[in-house]
């Protein structure tokens, strides 16, 4: 059982389609007693990576900003849900700095921190040929949480979305993302 979850919410726009379908997975979630923790990175001061190798050579990194308290969370989490719309074919530019700074947890003394964890994906995206907008992703998921020993157990796409709180209008969505949070208790 997921006793220990995180939610990090890369969307952009405030109390868009991303953070409703969180609301809604959280609200699953604590209907079954979990209580899983939320990082919405636009409230959140995070470098971009620069490259220094620094968490490579000596196993801490370089910048002092809001992703230490994000790997505090991480460390003590069991289970890791990734919340962003699809941009471009991926992540938007606030997950994928987010993203690169978990190359903190590839030097062998942080890997175990992170090592074991479960992921789930969750894209919200305006697209509707899913498999076709979303291959590019889900390699990239799937390479990046590779190195990192953490599996993906589901990714979740929410197609034909794109306005501002279309998925309200989507009650199959709605469902899914509270029953998403439902089912947390059985990872």
């Amino acid at each position: 059982m997921a006793e220990s979850i995180l939610i990090v919410n890369g969307a952009t726009r405030i109390n868009g389609n991303t953070d409703i379908l969180v609301g809604k997975i959280i609200d699953g979630a604590k209907n079954t007693g979990l209580n899983p923790n939320l990082v919405e990175l636009k409230n959140k001061n995070i470098s971009n990576c620069i490259g220094c190798y620094t968490c490579l050579k000596k196993a801490r990194c370089f910048f002092q900003d809001d992703m230490t308290e994000i790997r505090n969370f991480i460390n003590e989490s069991e289970v890791l849900i990734f919340a962003s719309p699809l941009y471009w074919c991926g992540v938007t530019g606030l997950m994928k700095t987010f993203l690169d700074r978990l190359f903190f947890y590839y030097h062998p003394r942080n890997k175990d921190l992170i090592s074991g964890e479960k992921a789930i994906i969750v894209t919200p995206m305006n697209q509707k040929n899913v498999d076709f907008e979303s291959e590019v992703l889900v390699e990239f998921y799937k390479r990046l949480l590779d190195c990192l020993g953490v599996k993906i157990v589901e990714m979740f796409f929410f197609s034909d979305i794109m306005e501002k709180g279309a998925v309200l209008k989507k009650l199959e969505y709605l469902k899914q993302a509270y029953d998403i949070g439902t089912n947390l208790k059985d990872l």
